[in-house]
């Protein structure tokens, strides 16, 4: 299990707790900015779902589950549900689930090359009688 992390909070030395993420699914819409859904575990002792992997026009970035709203003058407001405390708890918790989410994503494309050799393969095979 990897060494937690330390930071300063109010001048006092504190150590983050273990984060582990899951990718839960992919989001196979061409023209959703949504990428994937993620799960983390802190500490082993909370679980954070609904956690998504989004695409914008400066690349990838996590956004934590939150509700949406419409708020007295008609526009739509987000509140998050669950968020990192601290700059250094929000970096090592987008880096756990970009670090999952690129893992995933290697192997669902090794599974998806898997299932496309095999798919050639078979079809150079015909039955004749």
């Amino acid at each position: 299990m990897p060494k937690n992390t330390n930071y300063k909070n109010n001048g006092q030395k504190r150590k983050l707790p273990y984060i582990n993420a899951r990718i839960d699914n992919f989001v196979d819409i061409d023209d959703c900015n949504t990428k994937a859904y993620a799960s983390v575990t802190v500490g082993g002792a909370i679980a954070i779902h609904g956690i998504r992997v989004m695409n914008s026009k400066k690349g990838l970035f996590v956004a934590m589950p939150a509700n949406t709203y419409v708020n007295e003058d008609g526009e739509t407001q987000f509140s998050d549900v669950a968020h990192p405390i601290s700059k250094e708890a929000r970096n090592m918790l987008n880096s756990k689930v970009m670090e999952a989410y690129e893992q995933a994503l290697a192997e669902k494309q090794d599974e998806d090359e898997i299932e496309d050799e095999a798919e050639d393969e078979s079809e150079g095979f015909t039955q004749s009688m």
